[in-house]
């Protein structure tokens, strides 16, 4: 009761999504909070009673009416929500926090775009050699100047390429700055790196570490022979038990990082991914430190596309699906549990503080879209400028839900808010839903039964 003795209440959240789980029972999701719950019965009942009108207005139960304790639940984990509260206004700000933020900077540094692979599905052209002196001092002067102008609370550094490693020198250096400036400003430092994994020795690991970087993608296409067959070195080297290797190197290490191990596959090798799975949750199921995700190949630009198999559509998620329901049973965590919370599914590309510098200073959104001209948005100078074009930056972080009514009236807008590909829209006109949004119940039956699997682990 409230002091005034009215029932308080409540209504649904326009954001809950109301699942069937197999065999029985429910799966509940709120996309607002991140919360994902198996509901068993006989309580599956009452909840969907309470949760599937969201035009209902609901008294809260008074205490020894019974069913407070599951009300209360709901209410505490976002499903229930005042009947006075503007859910649309709560979603606008989730958003506008994201955009406006002036106290952090995400830099996606390529220190060269050359790369010792010749992955089959590859969409860049290599034709970038090491960073040039003069961009490298630019980084550093922008740094700079982004504290003087805003105080940061947060730089994070993202290593790209090419092969991010061929140039480790560029990395040793610019490190050593970020770790510095960032000491003695106050500025919180987080760094990660995408590696095909190759060059990645325990010496080159334990370097990574002393230089703040801690958070790792490496790619593994399969057991040994499909991976062989698609992720080869210049001239056809094979690179699979060396990249093995090299990750049964950091896993002896004692340091706090953090290793997802990406799957790509297609039409091609997806049958063979379960033997990798099963080799990967042998060797890493019992470190917390690597975790597993997988992705379909898409159409990325590359010039052997037609031949790659490329994989899209209802079966190509509901198979990813399946691989990390396969990856859960062999004891290996997912790394893609973010993509349910807020700002979870939001591309780096639409968030107006993240930039991508290449090796001679052009400044671009995307990693992808490499050779397209509307991602080349600026280009940083020696003095730390970005030198933007408006126009051009806005086709990447203005078009979202703020001028998509679809979006706005959407269960997922609070994790994506329309601007999960930018590029999609540019490139294809239309709204660029996640899979994951799209085939929303098999997403959350499937996180649902990890979730069990590893309570039950630990």
């Amino acid at each position: 009761m409230s002091e005034s003795g009215q029932k308080e209440k409540y209504k649904p959240s326009r954001f809950n999504v109301i699942t069937p789980s197999d065999p029985d029972g429910l799966v509940i999701y709120n996309s607002l909070r991140g919360s994902v719950y198996r509901i068993r019965p006989p309580a599956d009942e009452e909840v969907h009673s309470l949760l599937h009108n969201r035009s209902a207005v609901l008294d809260r139960p008074a205490s020894g009416d019974g069913g407070e304790g599951l009300f209360d639940t709901l209410r505490t984990k976002g499903f229930l929500v005042p009947a006075d509260t503007d859910e649309d206004d709560v979603a606008a700000a989730v958003s506008s926090r994201r955009k406006h933020r002036r106290d952090v900077l995400d830099l996606i540094i390529m220190p060269t775009e050359a790369c010792n692979f010749r992955c089959d599905y590859c969409y860049e052209d290599f034709a970038l050699g090491r960073m040039l002196t003069s961009v490298r001092e630019g980084v550093r002067r922008l740094v700079r100047e982004r504290h003087a102008a805003h105080p940061l609370q947060t730089l994070s550094v993202s290593w790209f390429g090419g092969e991010p490693l061929v140039a480790f020198e560029v990395i040793e250096e610019l490190s050593e700055f970020f770790q510095s400036f960032c000491a003695e400003n106050g500025v919180r430092y987080s760094a990660g790196i995408t590696t095909n994994g190759y060059l990645l020795t325990e010496d080159v690991a334990r370097r990574c570490l002393d230089l703040s970087i801690s958070r790792y993608q490496i790619t593994v296409d399969g057991p040994r022979s499909t991976h062989d067959a698609s992720r080869y070195l210049i001239g056809g080297g094979r690179t699979y038990d060396e990249i093995v290797h090299n990750l049964e190197g950091m896993s002896v290490l004692e340091d706090d990082f953090q290793v997802t191990l990406r799957t790509n596959f297609t039409e091609h090798n997806r049958d063979r991914v379960p033997e990798l799975i099963d080799e990967l949750g042998r060797r890493f199921s019992r470190d917390p430190r690597f975790t597993t995700i997988y992705r379909p190949v898409g159409s990325w630009g590359g010039p052997q596309d037609e031949e790659t198999g490329a994989h899209s559509g209802k079966q190509a998620e509901l198979h990813k699906l399946d691989l990390c329901s396969h990856a859960a049973d062999r004891g290996l965590s997912n790394g893609d549990e973010r993509m349910l919370r807020p700002n979870g599914s939001v591309c780096y590309a639409a968030s107006p503080w993240s930039f991508v510098i290449r090796p001679n200073g052009l400044v671009n959104k995307c990693t992808v879209a490499l050779r397209d001209q509307r991602n080349a948005v600026g280009r940083l100078d020696e003095e730390g400028g970005l030198n933007l074009d408006e126009e051009r930056m806005s086709l990447w972080v203005d078009t979202d839900d703020t001028s998509d009514s679809g979006c706005q009236s959407c269960f997922f807008q609070p994790s994506c808010q329309g601007a999960a590909c930018p590029l999609v829209r540019l490139e294809e006109g239309r709204r660029p839903c996640p899979p994951h949004k799209v085939w929303i119940g098999p997403t959350i039956e499937t996180y649902a039964s990890m979730a069990r699997r590893e309570r039950e682990r630990t």
